[in-house]
């Protein structure tokens, strides 16, 4: 249920379709100094899943990293009382009911000493804050790029022929019509291009091990045009 990427490092994934597209759902969990865990744009709490993280640490931190992936928030922040819910503005707007900390434009004490984060800006809607783990020098993103080794079904490749992201990383055409300020969003993606990560984990699909930085500078590209 859980994946081990590196030290403190893990992913768990769960099917998702959207529009007949299978493009999975990926949560990402990080142990921090302080033994807690930190978790990652949460999806369905299964037992098994439950189980799993009970036996790495209490969770400390749950944060929703943009204005879309909030859908399992309450249900992480309900099953974890003692945490404290973190979302980036669009995913609280969404939460009314639930008591939470935006997420700060500095690292949280919290977790600074095991991640840094920054606010991805010129794609308003969608609000993303990326994250690095930096002792396994991996960047984690939600949806600011893609990763499609193969195609899950016939219309997934399809899209994926159309928008040319088979087998590479790529901001898709939906993501870039989120984007409404290239100039700001080149400028926070030169800055992610200036951390130190090789492998990139998504959101959604693939994981990227290895290369990771030049696939984004690549996937990114379009942005200096």
């Amino acid at each position: 249920m859980l994946t081990a990427l590196a030290d403190d490092l893990w992913t768990a994934t769960q099917p998702l379709s959207v529009m007949g597209l299978q493009i999975g759902a990926r949560m990402t969990v990080v142990r921090l100094a302080s033994g807690g865990l930190f978790v990652h744009a949460p999806i369905e709490l299964s037992p098994e899943l439950r189980a799993a993280l009970d036996a790495l640490g209490p969770v400390e931190v749950v944060v929703a990293p943009n204005a879309m992936h909030h859908l399992y928030l309450g249900a992480c922040l309900a099953a974890y009382p003692q945490a404290t819910g973190y979302a980036a503005a669009g995913a609280a707007a969404k939460h009314p009911e639930l008591s939470l900390a935006p997420i700060p434009e500095r690292p949280d004490p919290r977790w600074s000493a095991d991640l840094d984060h920054l606010h991805i800006d010129g794609a308003p809607k969608l609000g993303e804050v990326a994250f690095l783990h930096k002792r396994s020098r991996t960047l984690i993103l939600t949806d600011w790029s893609f990763y499609f080794r193969d195609a899950p079904n016939w219309l997934t490749g399809v899209y994926l022929k159309l928008s040319k992201g088979l087998g590479k990383a790529v901001q898709t055409p939906v993501l870039r019509g989120l984007i409404k300020d290239r100039a700001a969003a080149r400028a926070s993606t030169d800055k992610l291009l200036a951390w130190d990560f090789d492998r990139v984990v998504m959101s959604h699909r693939d994981v990227l091990e290895r290369g990771g930085k030049q696939a984004l500078r690549d996937a990114t590209a379009w942005l200096k045009g």
